[in-house]
Protein backbone atom coordinates (compact mmCIF):
# COMPACT_ATOMS: atom_id res chain seq x y z
CA UNK A 1 0.00 0.00 0.00
CA UNK A 2 2.74 2.59 -1.01
CA UNK A 3 1.40 5.95 -1.13
CA UNK A 4 3.05 7.48 -4.07
CA UNK A 5 1.25 5.16 -6.00
CA UNK A 6 -2.40 5.64 -4.52
CA UNK A 7 -1.09 9.36 -4.41
CA UNK A 8 -0.70 9.13 -8.72
CA UNK A 9 -4.04 7.16 -9.00
CA UNK A 10 -5.61 10.40 -7.33
CA UNK A 11 -3.62 12.45 -9.89
CA UNK A 12 -4.92 9.81 -13.00
CA UNK A 13 -8.34 9.95 -11.89
CA UNK A 14 -8.53 13.45 -11.88
CA UNK A 15 -10.31 13.87 -8.23
CA UNK A 16 -10.78 17.38 -6.51
CA UNK A 17 -11.62 18.13 -3.18
CA UNK A 18 -14.57 17.95 -1.30
CA UNK A 19 -14.93 21.29 -0.50
CA UNK A 20 -15.03 22.23 -4.03
CA UNK A 21 -18.32 20.77 -5.00
CA UNK A 22 -20.67 24.18 -4.89
CA UNK A 23 -22.51 25.86 -2.32
CA UNK A 24 -25.65 24.69 -3.56
CA UNK A 25 -28.07 21.81 -2.15
CA UNK A 26 -26.78 18.58 -4.25
CA UNK A 27 -22.94 19.99 -2.99
CA UNK A 28 -24.25 19.95 0.67
CA UNK A 29 -25.72 16.59 0.52
CA UNK A 30 -22.71 14.99 -1.11
CA UNK A 31 -20.11 17.06 1.06
CA UNK A 32 -22.92 15.30 4.48
CA UNK A 33 -22.29 11.61 2.86
CA UNK A 34 -19.07 11.59 2.25
CA UNK A 35 -17.98 13.28 5.62
CA UNK A 36 -20.65 10.50 7.20
CA UNK A 37 -18.50 7.99 5.45
CA UNK A 38 -15.71 9.23 6.57
CA UNK A 39 -16.66 9.13 10.14
CA UNK A 40 -18.13 5.60 10.00
CA UNK A 41 -15.23 3.87 8.35
CA UNK A 42 -12.23 5.77 10.06
CA UNK A 43 -13.14 4.49 13.48
CA UNK A 44 -13.21 0.33 12.59
CA UNK A 45 -10.21 1.08 10.01
CA UNK A 46 -8.14 3.07 12.74
CA UNK A 47 -8.93 0.95 15.29
CA UNK A 48 -7.40 -1.97 13.38
CA UNK A 49 -4.15 -0.54 12.82
CA UNK A 50 -4.01 0.75 16.78
CA UNK A 51 -4.85 -2.60 17.87
CA UNK A 52 -2.16 -4.09 15.07
CA UNK A 53 0.53 -1.22 15.53
CA UNK A 54 -0.10 -1.51 19.51
CA UNK A 55 0.77 -5.14 19.45
CA UNK A 56 4.36 -4.12 17.40
CA UNK A 57 5.60 -1.92 19.44
CA UNK A 58 5.25 -3.70 22.07
CA UNK A 59 7.26 -6.52 20.72
CA UNK A 60 9.52 -3.90 19.91
CA UNK A 61 11.07 -3.86 23.69
CA UNK A 62 12.12 -7.51 22.96
CA UNK A 63 15.70 -7.74 21.90
CA UNK A 64 14.89 -10.78 19.94
CA UNK A 65 11.62 -9.26 18.01
CA UNK A 66 12.36 -5.58 17.77
CA UNK A 67 14.45 -5.94 14.49
CA UNK A 68 11.16 -7.49 12.69
CA UNK A 69 8.39 -5.64 14.58
CA UNK A 70 9.98 -2.34 14.18
CA UNK A 71 10.07 -2.06 10.58
CA UNK A 72 6.43 -3.81 10.52
CA UNK A 73 5.16 -1.12 12.58
CA UNK A 74 6.99 1.33 10.45
CA UNK A 75 5.20 -0.09 7.37
CA UNK A 76 1.47 -0.17 9.09
CA UNK A 77 2.18 3.61 10.20
CA UNK A 78 3.16 4.24 6.80
CA UNK A 79 0.42 2.16 4.80
CA UNK A 80 -2.23 3.34 6.88
CA UNK A 81 -0.91 7.34 6.64
CA UNK A 82 -1.55 7.02 3.39
CA UNK A 83 -5.16 5.60 3.57
CA UNK A 84 -5.83 8.34 6.07
CA UNK A 85 -4.76 11.34 3.28
CA UNK A 86 -6.53 9.79 0.93
CA UNK A 87 -9.60 9.73 2.78
CA UNK A 88 -9.38 13.25 4.12
CA UNK A 89 -8.56 14.73 0.57
CA UNK A 90 -11.08 12.71 -1.14
CA UNK A 91 -13.85 12.61 1.57
CA UNK A 92 -13.65 15.77 3.36
CA UNK A 93 -11.83 17.86 1.28
CA UNK A 94 -9.16 19.25 3.08
CA UNK A 95 -5.29 19.09 2.05
CA UNK A 96 -3.45 16.47 2.61
CA UNK A 97 0.10 16.96 1.13
CA UNK A 98 1.73 13.53 -0.06
CA UNK A 99 4.39 11.49 2.19
CA UNK A 100 7.94 12.10 1.83
CA UNK A 101 9.62 8.88 1.86
CA UNK A 102 13.37 8.15 2.43
CA UNK A 103 14.73 6.91 -0.36
CA UNK A 104 17.96 4.42 0.16
CA UNK A 105 20.41 6.02 -1.67
CA UNK A 106 22.80 4.17 -4.21
CA UNK A 107 24.78 1.67 -3.06
CA UNK A 108 24.22 2.64 0.59
CA UNK A 109 23.94 -0.30 2.76
CA UNK A 110 20.36 -1.49 4.12
CA UNK A 111 21.72 -1.45 7.59
CA UNK A 112 22.89 2.11 7.40
CA UNK A 113 19.34 3.00 5.66
CA UNK A 114 17.42 1.09 8.23
CA UNK A 115 19.08 3.15 10.70
CA UNK A 116 18.29 6.54 9.25
CA UNK A 117 14.85 5.69 8.49
CA UNK A 118 14.18 4.48 12.52
CA UNK A 119 16.05 7.71 13.52
CA UNK A 120 13.91 10.01 11.48
CA UNK A 121 11.33 12.09 13.37
CA UNK A 122 8.68 11.75 10.45
CA UNK A 123 8.67 8.18 10.82
CA UNK A 124 7.45 8.18 14.31
CA UNK A 125 4.97 10.70 14.13
CA UNK A 126 3.22 8.31 11.97
CA UNK A 127 3.29 5.45 14.32
CA UNK A 128 2.58 7.63 17.00
CA UNK A 129 -1.00 8.96 15.04
CA UNK A 130 -1.64 5.52 14.50
CA UNK A 131 -1.96 4.96 18.28
CA UNK A 132 -3.75 8.27 19.30
CA UNK A 133 -6.46 8.61 15.95
CA UNK A 134 -8.51 6.16 17.02
CA UNK A 135 -9.32 7.99 20.17
CA UNK A 136 -10.75 10.40 18.59
CA UNK A 137 -12.45 8.86 15.96
CA UNK A 138 -14.38 6.85 18.17
CA UNK A 139 -15.48 10.15 19.40
CA UNK A 140 -16.88 10.90 16.14
CA UNK A 141 -17.98 8.05 15.36
CA UNK A 142 -20.31 7.73 18.14
CA UNK A 143 -21.76 10.89 17.53
CA UNK A 144 -22.05 10.37 14.14
CA UNK A 145 -24.04 7.00 14.51
CA UNK A 146 -25.67 8.83 17.56
CA UNK A 147 -27.16 11.97 14.99
CA UNK A 148 -27.94 9.73 12.04
CA UNK A 149 -29.97 7.09 13.77
CA UNK A 150 -32.52 9.68 16.16
CA UNK A 151 -32.61 11.69 12.43
CA UNK A 152 -33.58 8.46 10.88
CA UNK A 153 -35.76 7.09 13.74
CA UNK A 154 -37.77 9.76 14.98
CA UNK A 155 -38.26 11.15 11.79
CA UNK A 156 -40.14 7.84 10.37
CA UNK A 157 -41.60 6.79 13.57
CA UNK A 158 -45.01 7.20 12.30
CA UNK A 159 -44.22 4.17 10.08
CA UNK A 160 -43.29 2.26 12.89
CA UNK A 161 -44.62 3.76 16.16
CA UNK A 162 -47.87 2.21 16.26
CA UNK A 163 -46.63 -0.99 16.82
CA UNK A 164 -44.86 0.19 20.18
CA UNK A 165 -46.99 3.14 21.36
CA UNK A 166 -48.86 2.00 24.67
CA UNK A 167 -47.72 -1.32 24.22
CA UNK A 168 -46.92 -3.66 27.18
CA UNK A 169 -46.45 -0.55 29.05
CA UNK A 170 -44.29 0.63 26.65
CA UNK A 171 -43.64 4.12 27.65
CA UNK A 172 -41.55 6.28 25.34
CA UNK A 173 -40.62 10.19 25.29
CA UNK A 174 -44.10 11.71 24.31
CA UNK A 175 -45.73 9.49 27.40
CA UNK A 176 -42.58 11.00 29.95
CA UNK A 177 -44.11 14.73 28.57
CA UNK A 178 -47.45 13.63 29.13
CA UNK A 179 -48.81 13.61 25.17
CA UNK A 180 -50.59 10.17 25.42
CA UNK A 181 -51.72 10.44 22.11
CA UNK A 182 -50.21 8.57 19.09
CA UNK A 183 -51.01 11.77 17.22
CA UNK A 184 -48.75 13.78 19.94
CA UNK A 185 -46.52 11.31 20.42
CA UNK A 186 -45.83 11.09 16.21
CA UNK A 187 -45.69 15.09 15.70
CA UNK A 188 -43.08 15.19 18.86
CA UNK A 189 -40.90 12.22 16.84
CA UNK A 190 -40.97 13.70 13.98
CA UNK A 191 -39.95 17.37 15.19
CA UNK A 192 -36.89 15.97 17.21
CA UNK A 193 -35.84 13.77 13.98
CA UNK A 194 -36.23 17.13 11.93
CA UNK A 195 -34.42 18.99 14.27
CA UNK A 196 -31.63 16.29 13.88
CA UNK A 197 -32.13 16.09 9.85
CA UNK A 198 -31.48 19.70 9.70
CA UNK A 199 -28.19 20.24 11.97
CA UNK A 200 -27.12 16.73 10.42
CA UNK A 201 -24.96 18.23 7.70
CA UNK A 202 -23.08 21.20 10.33
CA UNK A 203 -22.59 18.23 12.84
CA UNK A 204 -21.18 15.48 10.20
CA UNK A 205 -19.06 18.21 8.07
CA UNK A 206 -17.36 20.03 11.34
CA UNK A 207 -16.92 16.13 12.84
CA UNK A 208 -14.93 15.28 9.70
CA UNK A 209 -13.36 18.38 9.38
CA UNK A 210 -12.59 18.54 13.50
CA UNK A 211 -11.12 14.72 12.81
CA UNK A 212 -9.31 15.34 9.59
CA UNK A 213 -7.79 18.26 11.08
CA UNK A 214 -6.15 16.11 13.63
CA UNK A 215 -5.08 13.63 11.31
CA UNK A 216 -3.50 16.42 9.06
CA UNK A 217 -1.78 18.51 12.03
CA UNK A 218 0.21 15.45 12.83
CA UNK A 219 0.38 13.77 9.76
CA UNK A 220 1.65 17.16 8.34
CA UNK A 221 3.87 18.08 11.10
CA UNK A 222 5.77 14.59 10.00
CA UNK A 223 5.94 16.63 6.55
CA UNK A 224 7.25 19.42 8.16
CA UNK A 225 9.89 17.29 10.12
CA UNK A 226 11.07 15.50 6.88
CA UNK A 227 11.50 18.58 5.31
CA UNK A 228 13.52 20.36 7.81
CA UNK A 229 16.02 17.58 8.07
CA UNK A 230 15.79 17.52 4.25
CA UNK A 231 16.90 21.47 4.28
CA UNK A 232 19.14 20.78 7.09
CA UNK A 233 21.21 18.39 4.90
CA UNK A 234 20.64 20.63 1.63
CA UNK A 235 22.34 23.68 4.13
CA UNK A 236 25.02 21.56 5.35
CA UNK A 237 25.80 19.96 1.97
CA UNK A 238 25.94 23.93 0.32
CA UNK A 239 28.10 25.00 3.03
CA UNK A 240 30.36 22.49 2.20
CA UNK A 241 30.18 22.98 -1.37
CA UNK A 242 30.73 26.50 -1.09
CA UNK A 243 33.83 25.94 1.39
CA UNK A 244 35.40 23.65 -1.42
CA UNK A 245 34.75 25.79 -4.43
CA UNK A 246 35.98 29.04 -2.41
CA UNK A 247 39.21 27.31 -1.41
CA UNK A 248 39.61 25.85 -5.29
CA UNK A 249 39.06 29.41 -6.32
CA UNK A 250 41.92 30.74 -4.10
CA UNK A 251 43.75 28.19 -5.69
CA UNK A 252 43.10 28.48 -9.11
CA UNK A 253 43.71 32.29 -8.92
CA UNK A 254 47.34 31.31 -7.15
CA UNK A 255 47.96 28.70 -9.91
CA UNK A 256 47.03 30.29 -12.87
CA UNK A 257 46.86 34.16 -13.28
CA UNK A 258 48.61 35.02 -10.70
CA UNK A 259 51.59 33.27 -11.57
CA UNK A 260 51.14 34.11 -15.47
CA UNK A 261 51.58 37.64 -13.69
CA UNK A 262 54.87 36.97 -12.01
CA UNK A 263 55.85 36.13 -15.21
CA UNK A 264 55.14 38.80 -17.46
CA UNK A 265 57.11 41.18 -14.42
CA UNK A 266 59.49 38.96 -15.14
CA UNK A 267 59.82 39.30 -18.32
CA UNK A 268 58.86 43.04 -18.80
CA UNK A 269 62.27 43.34 -15.87
CA UNK A 270 64.16 41.27 -18.42
CA UNK A 271 63.32 43.05 -21.39
CA UNK A 272 63.71 46.42 -19.18
CA UNK A 273 67.44 45.46 -18.50
CA UNK A 274 67.75 44.58 -22.31
CA UNK A 275 67.19 47.97 -24.16
CA UNK A 276 68.95 50.32 -21.33
CA UNK A 277 68.57 53.88 -19.90
CA UNK A 278 68.85 55.77 -23.08
CA UNK A 279 65.84 53.67 -24.57
CA UNK A 280 62.64 55.94 -25.36
CA UNK A 281 60.49 52.50 -24.72
CA UNK A 282 62.09 52.21 -20.93
CA UNK A 283 59.53 54.49 -19.22
CA UNK A 284 56.82 52.46 -20.79
CA UNK A 285 58.12 49.32 -19.82
CA UNK A 286 58.46 50.85 -16.41
CA UNK A 287 55.21 51.36 -16.12
CA UNK A 288 53.90 48.56 -17.24
CA UNK A 289 55.96 46.77 -14.86
CA UNK A 290 54.74 49.11 -12.05
CA UNK A 291 51.25 48.39 -13.64
CA UNK A 292 51.74 44.45 -13.36
CA UNK A 293 52.99 44.66 -9.93
CA UNK A 294 50.27 46.52 -8.73
CA UNK A 295 47.73 44.41 -9.97
CA UNK A 296 49.42 41.34 -8.87
CA UNK A 297 49.03 42.49 -5.37
CA UNK A 298 45.65 43.44 -5.87
CA UNK A 299 45.35 39.87 -7.33
CA UNK A 300 47.14 38.28 -4.11
CA UNK A 301 44.89 40.91 -1.97
CA UNK A 302 41.78 39.58 -3.73
CA UNK A 303 42.59 35.16 -3.21
CA UNK A 304 43.28 35.66 0.62
CA UNK A 305 40.67 37.63 0.88
CA UNK A 306 38.78 34.81 -0.23
CA UNK A 307 40.43 31.90 1.08
CA UNK A 308 44.13 31.85 1.93
CA UNK A 309 45.68 28.71 1.79
CA UNK A 310 46.94 29.30 5.48
CA UNK A 311 43.33 28.75 6.29
CA UNK A 312 42.50 25.09 5.10
CA UNK A 313 46.24 24.36 6.19
CA UNK A 314 47.30 25.84 9.61
CA UNK A 315 43.32 27.14 10.83
CA UNK A 316 41.49 29.98 11.56
CA UNK A 317 43.94 31.40 14.12
CA UNK A 318 47.44 31.43 12.08
CA UNK A 319 44.63 32.85 8.95
CA UNK A 320 43.83 35.72 11.35
CA UNK A 321 47.36 36.43 12.51
CA UNK A 322 48.54 36.65 8.79
CA UNK A 323 46.20 39.27 8.28
CA UNK A 324 46.91 41.17 10.96
CA UNK A 325 50.17 41.19 9.89
CA UNK A 326 49.06 42.85 6.60
CA UNK A 327 47.33 45.15 8.20
CA UNK A 328 48.72 49.00 7.88
CA UNK A 329 47.85 49.61 11.49
CA UNK A 330 49.69 47.57 14.48
CA UNK A 331 46.79 45.16 15.37
CA UNK A 332 46.82 42.60 18.25
CA UNK A 333 45.40 39.27 18.12
CA UNK A 334 43.40 37.54 20.94
CA UNK A 335 42.28 34.10 20.05
CA UNK A 336 40.92 31.60 23.02
CA UNK A 337 39.04 28.62 20.84
CA UNK A 338 40.01 25.97 23.59
CA UNK A 339 40.90 23.56 21.01
CA UNK A 340 37.24 23.81 19.12
CA UNK A 341 37.71 22.17 15.88
CA UNK A 342 35.53 24.40 13.60
CA UNK A 343 33.70 23.32 10.58
CA UNK A 344 35.34 25.29 7.10
CA UNK A 345 32.15 26.94 6.44
CA UNK A 346 32.76 28.69 9.85
CA UNK A 347 36.50 29.25 9.82
CA UNK A 348 35.97 31.19 6.04
CA UNK A 349 32.89 33.23 7.76
CA UNK A 350 34.44 34.64 10.48
CA UNK A 351 38.23 35.21 8.73
CA UNK A 352 35.75 37.42 6.43
CA UNK A 353 34.90 39.12 9.23
CA UNK A 354 37.97 40.18 10.06
CA UNK A 355 39.37 41.24 6.69
CA UNK A 356 36.54 42.79 5.87
CA UNK A 357 36.60 45.06 9.05
CA UNK A 358 40.19 45.43 8.72
CA UNK A 359 39.75 46.44 5.71
CA UNK A 360 37.61 49.00 6.45
CA UNK A 361 39.23 50.55 9.02
CA UNK A 362 42.30 50.55 6.80
CA UNK A 363 40.16 52.92 4.44
CA UNK A 364 37.92 54.62 6.43
CA UNK A 365 38.78 55.03 10.08
CA UNK A 366 42.07 56.70 10.35
CA UNK A 367 43.02 54.96 13.41
CA UNK A 368 46.25 54.24 14.70
CA UNK A 369 45.76 50.48 16.20
CA UNK A 370 42.79 47.31 16.07
CA UNK A 371 42.49 44.68 18.37
CA UNK A 372 40.66 41.43 17.31
CA UNK A 373 39.56 38.71 19.44
CA UNK A 374 38.40 35.53 18.66
CA UNK A 375 36.43 33.21 21.53
CA UNK A 376 34.20 30.32 21.76
CA UNK A 377 31.45 31.81 24.29
CA UNK A 378 29.40 28.49 24.92
CA UNK A 379 27.65 26.96 21.75
CA UNK A 380 28.81 30.17 19.97
CA UNK A 381 32.22 31.52 17.78
CA UNK A 382 32.24 35.38 19.02
CA UNK A 383 34.72 37.22 16.52
CA UNK A 384 35.44 41.15 17.30
CA UNK A 385 37.19 43.63 15.76
CA UNK A 386 38.24 47.06 17.70
CA UNK A 387 39.87 50.18 15.99
CA UNK A 388 40.62 53.35 17.81
CA UNK A 389 39.49 55.24 15.17
CA UNK A 390 37.28 58.37 14.30
CA UNK A 391 33.94 55.68 14.35
CA UNK A 392 30.50 56.93 12.53
CA UNK A 393 30.68 53.37 11.12
CA UNK A 394 26.63 52.47 10.16
CA UNK A 395 25.34 49.71 8.57
CA UNK A 396 23.50 52.13 6.34
CA UNK A 397 26.38 53.76 5.11
CA UNK A 398 28.00 51.34 2.56
CA UNK A 399 27.29 48.10 0.95
CA UNK A 400 30.30 46.55 2.69
CA UNK A 401 28.93 46.35 5.86
CA UNK A 402 25.99 45.31 4.35
CA UNK A 403 27.47 41.90 2.72
CA UNK A 404 29.47 41.52 5.99
CA UNK A 405 26.31 40.77 7.61
CA UNK A 406 24.71 39.05 4.88
CA UNK A 407 27.58 36.28 5.11
CA UNK A 408 27.15 36.07 9.04
CA UNK A 409 23.66 35.31 8.34
CA UNK A 410 24.09 33.26 5.97
CA UNK A 411 25.96 30.76 8.49
CA UNK A 412 22.97 31.58 11.27
CA UNK A 413 24.80 34.34 12.90
CA UNK A 414 24.10 38.09 13.76
CA UNK A 415 26.27 41.37 13.30
CA UNK A 416 26.28 44.05 15.53
CA UNK A 417 28.29 47.28 14.95
CA UNK A 418 28.96 49.53 17.42
CA UNK A 419 30.69 52.86 16.24
CA UNK A 420 29.80 56.16 18.01
CA UNK A 421 31.41 59.40 16.57
CA UNK A 422 35.07 59.95 17.68
CA UNK A 423 35.29 56.25 18.06
CA UNK A 424 36.29 53.31 18.61
CA UNK A 425 34.39 51.37 16.74
CA UNK A 426 33.67 47.68 17.23
CA UNK A 427 32.30 45.16 14.54
CA UNK A 428 31.21 41.60 16.50
CA UNK A 429 29.80 38.51 15.28
CA UNK A 430 28.79 35.76 17.15
CA UNK A 431 28.53 32.75 14.89
CA UNK A 432 26.86 29.40 16.19
CA UNK A 433 29.09 26.76 16.52
CA UNK A 434 25.92 24.16 14.86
Amino acid sequence: MAYSQVMSDDAQAGTHPVGQLGNGRPGLVRRTLTSSLYLLLAWPFQLTVFIVNVTLVSTAFSILLAPLSIPLAIGCASGAAAVERRMVSRWVGLDAPPAHRLARAPQERWANYFVRVVSSPSVWLEVVWTLVSWIVSTITWVLAITWWSIAIAATTWPAYGWIIHGRNGNQDLADIVGAHSFAAAAALNVLIGLIFLVTLPVVMIGLARAQGLMSTALLGRAQQEAKIVELTQSRAAGRVAESTQLARLERDIHDGPQQRLVRLKMDLARMERQVGDDSHAILGLRAAIASTQETLDELRALSKGIAPPVLSDRGLVAAVREAAGRATIPVTVEAELHEVILPPHLEQAAYFVVSEALTNTAKHSEARSGLVSLQVNGIDLVVSVTDDGQGGAHLSKGSGLVGLQNRVRSVGGTLTIDSPVGGPTTVLAVIPLT
